[in-house]
């Protein structure tokens, strides 16, 4: 025993006097500073490069919170291996197995001194299934550092997007990541691929590819990107037996880039006159399985675009289609929904309002009641949003019309009644109380002779009872009450809050508390209801509101990866974006 202790005391003198670095026997491997020093060894590299990514997954595993890099513990690895990690993955480039352990060091790192490996990474060997992955890695990491100020890494990215070009293996989802990335960053410089590769013919186009451009040129806020933008509105892009596109991405894009440069490409493509586009939909017709484009398609879904801006600019273009007798009916429809939009955001002594009102109204009474072209049940939405108090008699009218009395006519009678209830005051609660209690009394007589038919009469009925509910607001809240609506909004009923929501746009001015009020229910989960919120809260901001800014953007970070809620959230950006761009 003694002489086993005499020789280990011999062994530990030998070390200290000759030094660990030159006897791999006197080596810590718990110490990471061991395995950064084998990088050097081309016999040791790849075994020490797992090493140390098996030691930096121990130590996010046990970082406070599991996985925060800004642990001390983590930090303290990150200080001693990064930079010879760096250096080993750059100058190393074909060696495989150690660029594949190192990258996940790299990537997991969130630290900017990995860039340059990083960077390194994006010239991968196309088609070599681990190259691309390393790439990819790389791509995902540099979306979330996204440095700015950094041209070097920008043209990195711009000629990562040239060599990931094919649609198939790791090509489309580092193209994704790497446009992401640029998006973020907010260097002008990417805005010309960017907009090269959303305006590429229907056959070349890849559908993340397109998205990613389309929010990245959102991000970076370039005016010229606004005619690509509009393109890619109408892309129908191939995915395996189907068929997806970017119009949600390209619509909050351009509403990103504020009513100055969109509106006008929009209304262009409105009138026809938008070649790009022209072009666009005319050679989907020698694409293979591609359905005909429906009537009206072309402008009907530029003027969807049109109502998220709701802009006056757009005004004369919008009352020209409304008031084309031979115009398509969806076409109409949707240029009076977008004018009322745009004149509920119109002062209420604006001469446009009335303008606006009276060619709904028109193209609403047109036609003979319930005939094939009785535009009325298309109209008559437009005339709620608006919030005219002169829309009720409209509507009156038309319900007291001798072709809707019949009993037979009462399910059709429904689609005309609830716009009415929406849009009555105080002083119309009589007449439309008139107008329900017969639509009662038919339905109720209608069940006693039909028994049988209670399958189809009985939601008639519940519907009748909602509609009778949402007036109710009006009978219990005189005009311009705005506490009286206030506690509406708390209401069980979402369409009750929707009317609540509707009468404080239509009487609520910049009314602080109103909207504070609003605000508190932003989140309800029923897409109508937050929908009508959200008209309620651009009506009353029309100077812009930071706080509405705070509170939509914590309401859609706290859902966020809620797939039900994405149609949501794309509509609150859109008004987020509306409220960022007014003074």
């Amino acid at each position: 025993m003694r002489t086993t202790g005499l020789l280990s005391r011999l062994a530990l003198v030998t070390c200290l006097a000759l030094g660990a670095a030159t006897m791999t026997g006197c080596d810590d491997d718990n110490d990471p500073a061991t395995h950064v020093k084998r990088l050097d060894a081309d016999n040791k590299r790849p075994a020490a490069m797992r090493k140390l990514r098996e030691m930096f997954q121990s130590k996010l595993s046990t970082a406070t919170p599991p996985d925060n890099v800004e642990d001390p513990g983590v930090k303290a690895f990150l200080d001693a291996v990064l930079p010879g990690v760096v250096t080993a993955f750059n100058a190393h480039t074909e060696e495989v197995s150690t660029r594949k352990e190192a990258i996940e060091i790299l990537a997991g790192s969130h630290d900017a001194r990995a860039i340059p490996a990083l960077v390194n990474a994006l010239q991968f060997h196309v088609g070599n299934s681990d190259s691309e992955r390393i790439a990819l890695r790389a791509a995902q990491a540099l979306q979330d550092l996204h440095p700015q100020n950094n041209p070097a890494v920008v043209q990195a990215l711009l000629a990562a997007i040239d060599r990931a070009s094919a649609n198939s293996g790791n090509s489309p989802a580092i193209r994704e990541s790497v446009i992401n990335a640029l998006g973020l960053i907010g260097d002008r410089a990417a805005v010309d691929t960017l907009k090269r590769l959303l305006q590429r013919p229907i056959r070349d186009q890849e559908i993340r590819t397109a998205r990613a451009s389309a929010d990245a040129l959102g991000l970076l806020g370039d005016p010229s990107a606004a005619d690509a933008l509009v393109y890619g509105l109408f892309l129908n892009i191939r995915t395996g037996s189907a068929r997806a596109n970017a119009f949600n991405n390209c619509a909050r894009a351009l509403v990103r880039l504020g009513p100055a440069a969109a509106v006008p490409r929009l209304i262009a493509t409105v009138n026809g006159e938008n070649v790009l586009v022209n072009d666009l939909l005319r050679s989907y017709t020698t694409e293979p399985g591609m359905p005909p484009t429906p009537p009206g398609f072309m402008a009907a879904q530029s003027i969807d675009v049109l109502r998220n801006f709701a802009d006056p600019t757009a005004i004369d273009a919008l009352l020209g289609r409304l008031r084309a007798r031979d115009e398509v009916a969806n076409v109409r429809g949707a240029a009076a929904e977008t004018l009322a939009y745009t004149g509920l955001g119109l002062p209420r002594e604006d001469p446009r309002r009335t303008q606006i009102f009276d060619a709904i109204a028109a193209a609403f009474a047109e036609a003979p009641a319930g005939s094939e072209t009785d535009m009325a049940p298309t109209m008559a939405p437009a005339l709620v949003i608006l919030g005219d108090p002169r829309a009720p008699a409209v509507l009156m009218r038309r319900l007291g019309e001798r072709a809707l009395q019949p009993a037979d006519a009462v399910a059709f009678r429904m689609a005309l009644l609830m716009p009415l209830a929406s849009a009555i005051r105080h002083a119309d609660f009589a007449g439309f109380d008139r107008i329900a209690q017969a639509s009662q009394t038919q339905l109720d007589g209608l069940l006693h002779e039909n028994p049988d038919g209670e399958g189809e009469i009985r939601p008639v009925l519940t519907q009748l009872a909602t509609i009778r509910a949402v007036a109710a607001v009006a009978h219990d809240c005189e005009d311009g009450a705005i506490a009286c609506y206030q506690a509406k909004l708390g209401d069980q009923d979402k369409n009750v809050v929707r009317k609540a929501a509707y009468m404080i746009a239509w009487t609520g001015s910049e009314n602080a508390d109103a909207r504070n009020a609003l605000l508190a229910r932003a989140n309800i989960p029923d897409m109508m209801v937050r929908r009508s919120i959200n008209t309620a809260i651009d009506s009353l901001s029309p100077h812009g509101c930071p706080e509405c800014v705070t509170a939509l953007e914590r309401i859609i970070e706290s859902e966020r990866g809620q797939e039900s809620k994405s149609v949501m959230h794309l509509e609150a950006q859109m008004l987020i974006a509306r409220l960022r761009n007014r003074h």
